[in-house]
């Protein structure tokens, strides 16, 4: 089971999120993925604080990280930005998307391997229209209604809820806090 450092990215600056949901500067992207990939990291999540306003800023990082680590980033879908969300795919950037999505997701079939699926409480789709998904730690029934599926899994434990030890080899990977690494 692969871990995948989060981070939060704004004003091209990298960070973690205290207990308390404060922001803590951590560094720039790309000398942590260069110092994360020694330690064996092969993805980076990545919400990124400015594409959820609909600001782009950050696209610069992303094209140098795909060049170090695979990564996936969250935030630009929050506002419908298809144009931001085609860029990130043409760069072989993985992209999140929550689900149910307002977007057509059906305009981006061949990236499907790209698109990443963030499972909503209310949730009762299959996800058909993306490769992997993630769910909270604590989502107990869309976990074990994905498990039965041909879905690659990430569960998201950065919020500090530890993932069921039953779910074992059907995770693909665990969203981790980068103090956790």
């Amino acid at each position: 089971m692969m871990q995948i450092p989060l981070i939060y990215v704004k004003d091209k600056q990298a960070f973690s999120k205290s207990a308390e949901g404060s922001l803590i500067l951590i560094g720039k992207p790309t000398e942590l993925a260069r110092e994360w990939k020694k330690k064996g990291i092969k993805l980076i999540h990545i919400v990124d604080l400015d594409a959820e306003h609909g600001n782009e800023m950050n696209f610069d990082i992303y094209d140098h990280l795909t060049y170090v680590v695979n990564i996936q980033v969250e935030g630009a879908a929050a506002t419908g930005s298809e144009k931001l969300i085609k860029r990130l795919l043409k760069i072989k950037a993985r992209v999140v998307v929550p689900l149910p999505s307002k977007l057509v997701l059906s305009g981006f079939v061949e990236k499907k391997r790209l698109l990443v699926g963030r499972i909503g409480k209310n949730f009762k789709g299959d996800a058909g229209e993306v490769f992997d998904i993630i769910i909270g730690a604590e989502d107990k029934p869309n976990s074990e209604r994905f498990k039965k599926t041909d879905k690659r899994i990430i569960i998201d434990c950065s919020s500090g809820i530890s993932a069921s030890s039953k779910i074992g080899k059907s995770v693909f990977g665990i969203i981790v806090t980068p103090d956790s690494l």
